[in-house]
């Protein structure tokens, strides 16, 4: 009795945390104009198909048709791009990645694309299509501080 008792209040216990998702789902002509400005640069006729805020950061959420997922700060600034296994347009990764940065990709891994990219107040973390899957972080310079694959 004492095992069935405790299965249910871990269960009842789990389903209460499942449902304390802090997302909400928001209209995406509601964010900031700094995200709009993002997407219409770099997405250009690719559609928007889901947008939430958080009050965690990064704050906000947007799901593109493409299968790009994009994480943005409260003020509009970008925090990840997730291309889910596609690579990033160039003109993304000219557009918001240090020049250091690109040469060293593609010095170093001439036959990778990057796949996600995300910013941190001490730099950037990249990774790269690789077999498996290449993690690179660099200072905000754009000069490699640590490598290594997953």
């Amino acid at each position: 009795m004492k095992k069935i008792l405790w299965s249910l209040m871990l269960l009842a216990g789990l389903l209460i945390w499942n449902s304390c998702d802090d997302d909400e789902r928001v209209d995406y002509q509601y964010l900031p104009a700094a995200i709009h400005r993002f997407v219409d640069t770099y997405f250009v006729d690719v559609q928007v198909i889901k947008a939430e805020k958080s009050d965690d950061e990064p704050r906000y959420g947007v799901w593109l048709s493409n299968g790009f997922e994009l994480k943005f700060y409260s003020e509009g600034g970008w925090q990840e791009v997730d291309g889910n296994l596609q690579v990033l347009p160039s003109a993304l990764q000219i557009g918001i990645l240090p020049g250091n940065l690109l040469s060293y990709t593609a010095t170093q891994y001439p036959n990778a694309g990057i796949v996600e990219v995300s910013r941190h107040s001490w730099g950037y973390e990249i990774e790269l299509n690789t077999a498996p899957i290449t993690e690179l972080k660099f200072n905000n310079d754009g000069h490699v501080v640590v490598s290594g694959e997953d």
